[in-house]
């Protein structure tokens, strides 16, 4: 049976009141030590001790080598730990490497598992213990054996370790246990009794609490503390955003005044659950309600901590309000875009349509023969017509591209054979550009994976743009495997370029490049490389000023 502690020092209990066995926890019931590191309560009464960083003191060496000689253990060690590192106050018996530096990171520490279960942690064997027998620092000390027990203030706060280590398989029995007890609590009343260090360490908080106060009173982030029931610290940017005064809102029912009601429900059970510890630090959105009845959204974390032995809530709130309204906006700016691109399908397509039936009948002599210079201003109103439906079709291919409507098959296509199929499309369009379309054969056939209507939309616009701006010069098309994997299929003309500070323009929407009959839509470009993106692929360009430009389409193949 162990000694009770000397009066005045709380022994660590488990959650029915009754003291500890010296029986190793298991792993499953070690709780996690990172939230418990981080707890501002016992960070504060750790750099109240002024230890943390203080040279060696000969008052805790003779505590370990006394521990060492009675336990004969050939290590012992007096440590501290914050939420980063495990500090070596005083130690027995460690290699000379680590007794310089005295200290190892927070992952290394063996001692963290004694913080986290607030009571003795022994093994006999650290080959049946794989919490030890992984651990970097025991490894590099030859530890097979180890027994610590808990430093903990008056008020219950851990704060680090006392333990031996030996390197050899060993039982840790009662007597030894209590031995370590004893001299661990003597340990914690002397890192609590430190006159010229506590001074010291009250001067040091006094000051990190001044800089930490003044940078949260001004704040951009609305912060808080929420503890029995009502808000016991709000800073002056929360109650900026909420347009009520601090005292208001810290008095009882404050909550109540900037959640909006319908989502309060929701806000009071996370509050409980995660005071009750249910629930982990998680972040959430809700509405708030301004002194003035404004609506306004927040983004809102909070984590739990114990203040004056009770669980409160600190946390950030983040005002999205501007962020919400803006993306409703958009939402609703683009459903506008939609029924507009819906409407002139149905209202413009059709009328358009029959514009340019009409003229081909009177293209094709249906009613009389046209003179010359009749026949000309036909021919003018039918390739106007014929611009006006590519530009609705443009308009609805890219309102579903952007809406994400727009369906793309997964099929086996032989590009090879598509490409060529395109060629002898444009051939005659070409030849009255006075330009030639030349194909490299490929191999055989070329597979790739995608939608043949959507890669033959793809070619004929890019074959239709090297037309167009090749200044009747020879088109050079290529469809062959790519040396990255997938199939690259390239169409290069040899006319005047485009300037490299032309070359991210040509992907925007509506922008057009060339002049007068040269310029289309402004959006073929644009809806192709969408279309290359919506297969898996891309769509690229290389450009000369003076020489010409290749575009190269990137396609998934079969087997990539």
């Amino acid at each position: 049976m162990l000694a009770e502690p000397p009066p005045g020092r709380p022994t660590p209990r488990t959650a029915r009141g009754t003291r500890r066995s010296h029986r190793s926890p298991s792993p499953e019931t070690v709780p996690e030590t990172a939230d418990l590191l981080r707890d501002p309560a016992r960070l504060a009464a750790l750099a109240a001790t002024g230890l943390l960083d203080a040279p060696p003191a000969e008052v805790f060496d003779r505590l370990t080598r006394l521990a060492a000689r009675l336990l004969h253990a050939p290590m012992a060690a007096l440590s501290l730990l914050d939420d980063r590192r495990q500090f070596f106050v005083s130690q027995c018996g460690f290699p000379a490497t680590l007794a310089s530096v005295r200290e190892v990171p927070v992952e290394n520490s063996v001692c963290r598992r004694v913080v986290a279960s607030a009571g003795p942690v022994t093994a006999a064997d650290a080959s049946c213990e794989p919490w030890l027998a992984g651990n970097p620092m025991a490894v590099e000390m030859g530890v097979r054996a180890y027994a610590g027990y808990p430093v903990a203030t008056r008020g219950g706060q851990v704060l680090g370790s006392f333990c031996v280590a030996d390197t050899r398989v060993r039982e840790w029995d009662g007597e030894a246990l209590e031995t370590l007890r004893e001299l661990a609590e003597l340990a914690a009343l002397e890192v609590e009794r430190r006159p010229p260090e506590g001074t010291r360490a009250e001067r040091l908080m006094a000051e990190a609490e001044g800089w930490f106060r003044s940078l949260v009173e001004q704040s951009i982030m609305a912060i808080y503390c929420y503890q029995d029931g009502h808000f016991r610290y709000v800073n002056p940017r929360l109650a900026e955003i909420f347009g009520y005064p601090r005292e208001v809102l810290q008095a009882p029912g404050g909550l109540e005044l900037v959640v909006h009601p319908d989502d309060l429900p929701r806000v009071a059970e996370n509050i409980r659950a995660r005071l009750a510890g249910e629930i982990p630090t998680v972040r959430y959105s809700l509405r708030g309600m301004r002194a003035d009845g404004e609506v306004l959204y927040l983004d809102v974390h909070g984590t739990r901590t114990d203040i004056e032995g009770r669980p409160a809530l600190i946390g950030v709130g983040y005002d999205i309000t501007d962020r919400v309204r803006a993306e409703r906006e958009r939402e609703a700016a683009m459903q506008s875009r939609d029924r507009f691109y819906a409407m002139a399908s149905h209202e413009l397509r059709t009328p358009v349509s029959t514009v340019m039936l009409y003229n081909d009948l009177l293209l094709g002599g249906m009613y009389e023969p046209l003179t010359e210079q009749q026949h000309e201003a036909v021919e003018r109103s039918q390739g106007s017509a014929r611009h006006l439906l590519d530009l609705i079709n443009d308009l609805l291919d890219l309102s579903k591209l952007e809406a994400g409507r727009l369906d793309a098959r997964r099929d086996e296509v032989d590009a090879a054979a598509l490409v060529a199929e395109v060629i002898a499309e444009l051939t005659p369009l070409a030849a009255d550009q006075g330009s030639a379309l030349a194909l490299e054969p490929a191999p055989g056939p070329v597979v790739v994976v995608g939608d043949g209507k959507r890669i033959r939309q793809i070619l004929l616009n890019l074959l239709s743009n090297a037309i167009k701006f090749g200044a009747g010069r020879p088109i050079d098309v290529r469809c062959a495997p790519d040396a990255g994997g997938g199939v690259a299929i390239s169409v290069t003309d040899h006319g005047p370029g485009i300037a490299p500070g032309d070359l991210p323009r040509i992907w925007e929407d509506f922008v057009q490049l060339g002049d007068g009959d040269d310029a289309g839509t402004g959006l073929g470009l644009p809806i192709a490389r969408r279309l290359a993106e919506l297969l898996g692929g891309a769509l690229e360009v290389d450009s000369t000023p003076g020489a010409g430009s290749t575009f190269r389409l990137r396609l998934p193949s079969s087997d990539s």
